[in-house]
């Protein structure tokens, strides 16, 4: 069949206006139309966070597909994710299904079920699984035999490469240069004597290396580029040289104008000139001197000798203080004065460091060369390997690459700004050099610790921006997701905030965000941005609290994300499900879990967490399997002795600790409790009768599991010691209760494929465990079926790419990991490696008595690498920001924490450039200090976001307010009227009954399910019952209990008093003693309105309870008390003779071996209780039948207890 042919420049401009004039709905933007449909030439997509990127790589792919381009053998689709590939070729197979449906065309219909078929087999996927695949194929080009293995489980990589190491380190050790090896080694080594700093550095060269596209070659000529190049001043980068002096200049003016502020003193009373403010205009006019003479004065060679200058003249403080305000005029030119002012020492020490780095990049090579040997043998490769091996038969083989060259019509790459250079190396290869389509964010990319690097796409960006022939730029810029609240925030915050110093490019009208539908242009002021901030001042010694937690979420954080959520929940009517958290990582949040599970907010977490050994009650049970395996354990068994399992206190371990024998003081834990149940201990007269039957029944547990571990599988093993001690009924009570049983329910899997593997026994099964743990690996958290509606706690990394209609981002006030920055050695993609050396400056200092003199410097090329790790550190969080900014559709809150009034003196209101000033954007390590930094230097402008601060007193009880129920109380809707799941589940089932009646009844006048209340009028003894089920259900299977849901009424309800009443008496914890403050507490919870909890005659229950027998009875029998519970049973009518069915719920009975005491609650108004005996007997009578079928006991005691006379009356029927 023949296919319509490419569209040219001309037919897609006419195609552009005919969608402008068209009256869809939704109309595609001109760019989209542009990046659909143009061909023949290399294509840039730059799209903005919600601009429909994946919407127009589907239609261009389909456009493709209907132009005669088989989607099996002509496309190659590269996705960053495995995720993200099932996606794909899932819209595409609904795309091509919709296409198939809307042709006639016999042919058309034909080739498009082909490529439907060919789908599955197409080359859409991550790099890595076609490298896999490549490499299967012609992997024996290398000697790679085709049935290779990933080496996925970091633990087998670990020991292969330890074993390398290990090897490599004794060659190296007594080799040629042993003794330059060790000084190299000693390096790095720190305060440790062993090599595991040095291995450290090792490993991460390797991993640097492996993520450029041909790891021996940067070894060879980039490691060492910057320490032969950075050897003296005239070496220095210009760019450096004009950023100091910048910074000088800076200087000068902050000071002038501090100098000039209202409250700065500048003269005495006597008009003399003060001694500060001349000590200040010398600083001013020298400085001013050195920037405008710098090449006269200094030049480049005197850039030391300037440094030292500067720090002789200026203060060494940060600060100057005016009017108790402190400025911090100097701190940006200290931080550049730390490295500047020792060069000239370090120029003269930093060449001795040049051979140790050649020994280190020797090493780095051999250690390469040999571990891959080391995974040859074992034909087991990581992914960068089978990355590497496919580059090299590429660029080996021209044969093999002219095949891919011809068959690809297309190398398409989504997620472009997250490449790596060996990801780019081999779309470079695939490509034939004018049929590349590329599709990213800049904005977005914040994979760099992946050792993806954003400036592949920006070095792109630039290069056809400038020279289109190299290829198309289209930017995609309307965001369709988010409303105009959201996209103006981002907007004010960016303009302000990135550029290329600090940001890697120019946030501009190129890159701001535009509303894409007049939709999301209609202002809700209501949804303005919000920066909350709980203000810490209440907390004493906030410096120490904040040292030691300012990365972790505070309470009051979480509280006042609770009150929000309960605000938007009761008032806005926003469902659960579409609030989303954002948090920096995964760890360390137990104290959102646990506040929104004491406020009733459902909250699940995007699972993936690798955090399964450390969840609390899977550490129990290792702890217990520990203290099996072996007693003597003291850390284990502590564990296990103050677990739930066996409940002992401090107290308790305390008097057991004292009781070791007279002549021996260090036995163990276990010993000494051995002792103390023999009696033979120190201290035996502390243990108390408690603790020893305490102490019983721990051993007699204890070694029965000791016994049984002896003759019995692991997994046996650990469901006994469930089911002894409940234990896995325990967790299902606590919160997030699902999860926590499935990660129990995955250990005893785990232990059994463990033995299956061939490994017996629990003491080898413990040691697997904690080598894992030794290593700092984890395993996977099992996966569980999450509740619908609840709020969603995600990291921001796992958000991207989806819409929130409310999010929350918090903890804005974490300060950004620096850990890299302060390593020994900093490693750059173009310079190489830069060290800090360890000189002995022995001669220098002339030192007499000491052996050594060992300084720590940082050499220049160290210098250099920081600062451009230091940058892009800055850049990849900015990215981060507004990767979680973007994810709001409708309102977006950013939630921090800090001292009101330390933080208002903290931002001095700068501005260059309309953005902040370089330096404290690279000074400020947090995402709040950024926000309110743009604010107070801002804030003439309309910024689209607003900063309160809350305090504890907005978060006090009364103020945090609770869930409201969502759905109006219906009274004659069973389900809504009971509380517990249990007889929601009950109801379902009857429901299926009722449809089974409706279709099969025989008497059309009868209803086919119907309750007491309506039998009660023609009501005859029963002629035959049989199929009678009641459900149990205590008070004390369920401690809490759902709210109900009561709608608002103004008048006072008959229906609602009498629910509320019985809702009263089931949530009434019942014990041998029912006091007033009882009822009073089950009265609060009952969300009912005031006015329907005034007309509950308390003081009427209370009598009952202490006067009447059968509420004494109840009460001495609260164990035996059964509430709300539903029954059904089959019933012939009298008068018919057709079967029925009779459903309904009884208020209460107490289940004695040889008798049931039946008893229900009525709030008739009455005069005569005979009549409401009278009225009630033939309800009561079938409740007793279906009680007594049931249970099988004869007889049945049936009381109304009746609350809505004058005085309380219990009458028996």
């Amino acid at each position: 069949m023949t296919f319509k042919s490419f569209l040219t420049d001309q037919e897609i401009a006419s195609l552009q206006i005919q969608e402008a004039q068209s009256d869809k709905k939704q109309k595609r933007t001109p760019e989209q139309i542009e990046a659909i449909y143009t061909s023949g030439t290399n294509i840039l997509v730059s799209a903005s966070a919600g601009s429909g990127k994946t919407f127009v790589m589907i239609e261009r792919i389909m456009d493709k597909i209907l132009r005669g381009v088989t989607i099996d053998h002509q496309l190659f689709i590269s996705t960053f994710t495995v995720k993200a590939a099932g996606e794909l070729k899932e819209r595409l197979e609904k795309k091509i299904t919709e296409q198939l449906r809307l042709t006639n065309d016999t042919a058309l219909k034909q080739f498009l079920s082909e490529q439907l078929l060919g789908l599955q087999t197409a080359d859409i996927g991550t790099m890595d699984a076609f490298t896999q695949k490549l490499v299967t194929q012609y992997g024996y080009t290398l000697g790679i035999s085709p049935n290779f293995r990933i080496l996925q489980d970091k633990s087998e990589q670990d020991l292969l490469k330890n074993d390398v190491f290990d090897d490599l380190f004794t060659d190296y050790r007594t080799g040629d240069q042993a003794e330059l090896f060790t000084k190299l080694v000693r390096n790095f080594a720190g305060n440790r004597k062993d090599s595991s700093n040095f291995r450290q550095i090792i490993y991460k060269i390797y991993d640097f290396s492996q993520a450029t596209d041909n790891p021996q070659r940067w070894l060879l000529e980039n490691f060492l580029k910057g320490a032969n190049t950075y050897k003296d001043f005239s070496a220095i980068p210009e760019q450096e040289v004009k950023d100091f002096l910048n910074t000088l200049q800076e200087t000068v003016l902050a000071l002038r104008d501090v100098t000039d502020l209202e409250d700065y003193k500048q003269v005495t009373a006597k008009g003399t000139p003060t001694a500060a403010y001349q000590r200040h205009l010398k600083m001013i006019e020298q400085l001013q001197d050195w920037v405008l003479h710098f090449d006269s004065l200094y030049g480049r060679d005197g850039l030391g000798k300037l440094a030292n200058d500067i720090a002789t003249l200026i203060p060494s403080g940060n600060d100057v203080t005016v009017a108790g305000v402190k400025y911090p005029v100097f701190r940006s030119l200290h931080s550049l004065l730390r490295g500047l002012k020792h060069l000239e020492t370090i120029f003269k020490y930093q060449d001795q460091s040049l051979p140790l780095l050649q020994v280190l990049q020797s090493f780095t090579l051999d250690f390469s060369k040999q571990y891959l040997q080391a995974k040859m043998q074992e034909n087991a490769f990581e992914f960068s390997d089978i990355a590497h091996f496919a580059i090299q038969i590429l660029e080996e083989n021209d044969a093999i690459r002219q095949l891919y060259i011809d068959k690809y019509h297309e190398v398409m790459v989504d997620e472009y700004q997250d490449n790596n250079h060996t990801q780019e190396r081999m779309l470079e290869l695939l490509s034939n050099g004018r049929n590349r389509f590329m599709v990213g964010d800049i904005k977005q990319s914040i994979y760099r610790f992946r050792q993806a690097d954003p400036q592949i796409f920006n070095q792109k960006f630039k290069d056809f921006q400038e020279h289109p022939e190299h290829g198309k730029l289209i930017l995609l810029k309307e965001n369709f997701r988010s409303q105009s609240e959201v996209l103006d925030a981002t907007n004010s915050v960016f303009t302000h905030l990135m550029d290329e110093t600090v940001g890697e490019i120019l946030y501009d009208d190129t890159h701001q965000l535009v509303a894409g539908s007049s939709a999301q242009k209609i202002p809700y002021p209501q949804n303005e941005t919000q920066v909350l901030i709980y203000d810490t001042k209440d907390q004493q010694n906030q410096d120490l609290a904040v040292e030691d937690d300012s990365n972790q979420i505070s309470l009051g954080e979480v509280k006042l994300v609770a009150k929000e959520i309960i605000r938007l929940h009761n008032e806005e009517k926003v469902q659960f499900e579409d609030i989303t958290l954002l948090v920096s990582s995964r760890t360390r949040n137990d104290g959102i879990l646990q506040t929104f599970d004491d406020y009733g907010i459902p909250l699940v977490t995007d699972g993936g967490e690798q955090n399964y050994l450390k969840s609390v009650e899977v550490m129990v049970m290792l702890d217990t399997l520990r203290s099996i395996d072996n007693p003597l354990n003291d850390y284990a068994l502590v564990a296990l002795l103050r677990s739930p399992m066996f409940a002992f206190d401090e107290d308790d371990l305390a008097r057991l600790a004292l009781q070791n024998l007279p002549d021996q003081h260090k036995q163990n834990l276990y010993e000494k409790m051995e002792n103390a149940r023999n009696g033979q201990g120190q201290q035996v007269q502390l243990i108390t009768e408690a603790l020893s039957a305490k102490l019983d029944a721990f051993f007699e547990t204890f070694l029965s599991w000791r016994e049984f571990s002896l003759l019995n599988s692991l997994y046996d093993l650990i469901w006994k010691i469930y089911n002894d001690k409940f234990y896995y009924d325990y967790v299902g009570s606590l919160p997030k209760s699902e999860q926590r049983q499935a990660n129990l329910y995955a250990l005893a899997l785990r232990a059994d494929n463990f033995e299956k593997t061939g490994f017996k026994g629990l003491s080898r099964f413990i040691r697997m465990i904690d080598k894992i743990l030794e290593n700092q690996n984890d395993l996977a958290d099992v996966e569980v079926a999450l509740p619908k509606n609840a709020v969603t706690l995600m990291t921001i990394h796992k958000s991207k790419g989806l819409e929130f209609k409310y999010v929350f981002i918090l903890n804005i006030d974490k300060k950004f990991s620096i850990q890299d920055m302060t390593s020994p050695l900093i490693l750059s993609r173009q310079n190489g490696v830069g060290i800090k050396y360890i000189a002995d400056m022995k001669e220098e200092l002339e030192e007499k008595l000491l052996p050594t003199v060992k300084v720590s410097m940082d050499t220049l090329p160290y210098q250099l690498n920081k600062r451009e790790l230091r940058l892009a550190t800055l850049s990849e969080q900015m990215r981060l920001l507004y990767v979680a900014m973007t994810r709001s559709e409708k309102k977006l809150y950013l939630v921090g924490k800090g001292s009101q009034e330390k933080l208002g003196d903290q931002y001095d209101g700068k501005s260059e450039n309309n953005h902040l000033p370089v330096a404290d954007r690279e000074h400020y390590l947090t995402f709040q200090d950024w926000l309110l930094a743009i604010e107070a230097a801002y804030a003439a402008d309309e910024l689209h976001f607003k900063t309160s601060f809350i305090t504890d007193e907005d978060l006090t009880e009364d103020k945090m307010g609770s869930l409201e129920a969502e759905q109006a109380y219906d009274a004659d809707n069973l389900k809504d009227n009971r509380q517990s799941d249990d007889i929601a589940r009950a109801l379902d089932m009857l429901e299926a009954v009722e449809k089974l009646n409706q279709h099969y009844k025989a008497a059309i006048h009868l209803p086919t399910v119907r309750t007491p209340s309506q039998i009660k009028k023609f009501y005859e003894p029963v002629m035959e019952t049989e199929g009678v089920e009641v459900m149990q259900t205590s008070y004390q299977t369920k401690p809490k209990f759902e709210l109900p849901q009561f709608s608002k009424k103004a008048g006072q309800d008959p229906t609602a008093l009498g629910s509320s009443v019985h809702e009263l008496m089931q949530r009434l914890h019942l014990s041998e003693q029912v006091s007033l403050e009882d009822i009073l507490t089950a009265l609060a919870e009952l969300s009912v309105e005031e006015n329907v909890k005034k007309a509950i005659q308390v003081d009427k229950i209370l009598h009952f309870f202490q006067t009447s027998q059968l509420g004494k009875l109840i009460q001495a029998n609260a164990d035996k008390v059964y509430r709300e519970a539903p029954f059904a049973m089959l019933q012939a009518d009298p008068a018919s003779g057709e079967d029925y069915v009779v459903r309904g719920i009884i208020d209460g009975y107490i289940l004695f071996d040889n008798r049931i005491v039946l008893f229900d609650y009525k709030t008739d108004k009455f005069t005569n209780s005979q009549a409401i005996k009278e009225r009630y007997r033939g309800q009561m009578t079938l409740y007793a039948q279906a009680l007594s079928q049931s249970y099988n006991i004869q007889q049945v005691d049936s009381y109304l207890i009746l609350l809505g006379g004058e005085k309380l009356e219990v009458v028996e029927i």
